[in-house]
């Protein structure tokens, strides 16, 4: 049987859902500045974050960057924004395997016109070299077979 205090839980966290999803806002609901006005723009990627997530390497042309993030990562996340060079940076974050222990990597791409490259690797906020880069983008490779 239910107890009283789950049910009492229960009926408040109803109450409330509809007035966290209905928010507050002073704006009229026809500003497009607002971060909430299209829904699924949270949830869609932008086209940079696509040109680079739905891209295969040379290196592994049998699975995408996307594919290789989520058979290696966990919780992948990206996203972009401008480089100081006038280019655009694709940024994929998420938790690796890095020496027996668990770590949070980034991996940079310079998105420039049609095409990318691979240009950083941070591990735990520590820089690391291209080498290491090249070997882990072949690490994620192979988990994706």
């Amino acid at each position: 049987m239910i107890s009283q205090k789950s049910k009492k839980f229960f009926f408040i966290t109803v109450a409330l859902i509809p007035l966290l999803l209905a928010g507050c806002s002073g704006s009229s609901s026809s500003d497009s500045s607002d971060v909430f006005s299209d829904p699924l723009e949270f949830f869609t990627d932008s086209a940079n974050v696509s040109a680079v997530k739905d891209a295969s390497l040379s290196s592994c042309p049998s699975a995408t960057l996307g594919q290789m993030a989520d058979a290696f990562m966990t919780n992948p996340s990206w996203r972009d924004f401008p480089s100081t060079t006038g280019s655009t940076v694709v940024e994929l974050t998420g938790e690796i395997s890095y020496d027996g222990y668990p770590a949070d990597a980034l991996i940079q791409f310079d998105l420039s016109g049609g095409s990318f490259e691979a240009v950083y690797l941070g591990i735990n906020d520590v820089d690391q070299s291209r080498l290491l880069l090249s070997a882990l983008l072949t690490k994620m490779c192979d988990a994706t077979y």
